[in-house]
């Protein structure tokens, strides 16, 4: 059972091995969703595969964190896999603007962070740089946006739906969480009001 626990400092040696794991997670979820896309190519298929590898690159070359929270870098993966399960089936035409519109926000925001990104909420410093000017978690926005259009290829849309419901529960959770751990979180809350829709988080 996963126990919820407060932020854990990390040493360099620790901090190595969670880029190590990372980088392996995210090198062999490359490979399994560039397989899907060779099995059924898609243009959101193809997508998703090289966004898994550039997150191996980026774990390759990321900023040591200060802390972490372990509970949050669960939530982290079991997003990252979540939409795995339908990601196989060619997504319908309609589907394609919106994700790949939600994949921009979600490159722009990932190149934006460069060596502070990371799937569990870790204090790496803050950005008001790029598309955090606007939205104080775009990057979840735009994956939000873009998973869910590998959700709802799913040809049980049953499963689409609970599987969008969970996923969005999800990246609400990882937010809130992320938020009590960064230093200096507050003046940043100031600057930028919203969470993640405008008018509305």
């Amino acid at each position: 059972m996963l126990q919820d626990t407060s932020p854990h400092p990390l040493s360099g040696r620790a901090n190595h091995l969670r880029d190590l794991a990372g980088f392996a997670f995210f090198a062999f979820a490359a490979l399994v969703t560039g397989a899907a896309a060779w099995e059924q190519p898609s243009v959101l298929s193809w997508v998703y595969a090289f966004h898994n590898l550039l997150l191996a690159w980026f774990y390759a070359r990321r900023r040591p964190a200060k802390r972490y929270d372990r509970t949050g870098l669960w939530l982290g993966m079991i997003a990252a896999l979540l939409p795995a399960i339908p990601s196989s089936h060619a997504s319908p035409w309609y589907l394609l603007v919106p994700g790949l519109a939600g994949y921009g926000l979600c490159l722009w925001a990932l190149l934006t962070l460069g060596s502070r990104f990371g799937i569990a909420p870790a204090d790496r410093g803050l950005t008001a740089q790029g598309p955090y000017r606007f939205l104080r978690h775009p990057m979840y926005l735009g994956e939000l946006i873009f998973r869910l259009t590998l959700v709802f290829s799913a040809p049980d849309v049953l499963l689409g739906l609970g599987l969008a419901l969970v996923l969005a529960a999800i990246q609400v959770w990882r937010i809130v969480r992320e938020e009590r751990l960064i230093d200096g979180y507050g003046c940043y809350q100031r600057i930028v009001r919203w969470r993640l829709v405008p008018g509305v988080w």
